[in-house]
């Protein structure tokens, strides 16, 4: 395969776990920037990324499927967090009591007199 060198050089190591392999997506290249790859590792991993950097700008098929998998989970959150707090919303603005309580805890013990 060649020197390491040689790797970085022609795109066969992967920015995100350093290893080489045969078939890599470049992150800036066309389908790179139509999975919008740059925004993700930016977003949710504690690395930047940029054209301008000198480090690789290629992603194996591993680190790709794993980072989509973290972007589909942060997506689903989110979307619940929305989903719950628009709930909330609706049943402050009804003149219900939102409780944060586990429905499944035992009640509170009265409030002596």
């Amino acid at each position: 395969m060649g020197s390491l060198d040689r790797g970085v050089l022609t795109g066969f190591i992967c920015r995100l776990c350093s290893e080489m392999h045969r078939v890599v997506l470049h992150i800036y290249g066309e389908e790179g920037i139509r999975l919008c790859i740059s925004e993700k590792i930016n977003r949710y991993l504690s690395i930047n990324v940029s054209r301008s950097d000198p480090l690789p700008k290629t992603i194996c098929k591993n680190c790709l499927e794993r980072l989509e998998n973290q972007h589909r989970l942060v997506m689903r959150i989110e979307q619940a967090a929305n989903m719950l707090k628009g709930q909330r919303r609706a049943r402050v603005g009804r003149g219900c009591y939102v409780s944060l309580c586990d429905s499944n805890s035992p009640p509170h013990p009265p409030i002596p007199k």
